[in-house]
C-alpha cells in the first residue's frame, strides 16, 4: 500500500505547487471575507472556500508526505540498516493511517459544509 501512495504521489507531484497557490489564495480570501465583510452577507462564499482550503492542505500534505517512502530492506541488509529502514516504513504506515482518518474527516466537514451553504 505503501508504494501504491507513493506513486500517486509521485503522478500528482506536478499539482503541489498549484495546490499551494490555490489554498494561499483560499486563505487570504477567508481571512478578507471573515475581517472586511459582514457575516451573513459572506457564508455563501466563506464556507465553500474552507472546504476548499481544506482538500487543498490535504492535497498538498499527501504529495509531500508520501512522494519519499523507503523501500523494504532487501535481504541483504541487515542490522542497524535494517532496522532503521523498517521504522521508517513503519513511520511511514502511521502517517497513512493518520492521513486516511483526516481525509475522512475532510470528507465529513465537506459534506457539512455543502449541506449548510445550500440549505
Amino acid at each position: 500500500m505503501l508504494d501504491t501512495l507513493q506513486r500517486l504521489a509521485r503522478w500528482m507531484r506536478p499539482a503541489a505547487p498549484m495546490l499551494a497557490l490555490a489554498g494561499l489564495a483560499l486563505l487570504l480570501l477567508c481571512i478578507g471575507l471573515l475581517l472586511l465583510t459582514e457575516a451573513p452577507r459572506t457564508d455563501h462564499l466563506l464556507l465553500p472556500a474552507i472546504a476548499g482550503l481544506v482538500w487543498c492542505l490535504c492535497g498538498t500534505v499527501f504529495i509531500l508526505t508520501f512522494q519519499h517512502v523507503p523501500a523494504f530492506p532487501d535481504a541483504d541488509v541487515r542490522g542497524w540498516q535494517r532496522l532503521k529502514r523498517l521504522f521508517s516504513r513503519a513511520w511511514h504506515w502511521l502517517l497513512a493511517l493518520i492521513f486516511i482518518a483526516t481525509t475522512v474527516a475532510a470528507l465529513m466537514l465537506t459534506k457539512n459544509i455543502i449541506g449548510e451553504s445550500l440549505g
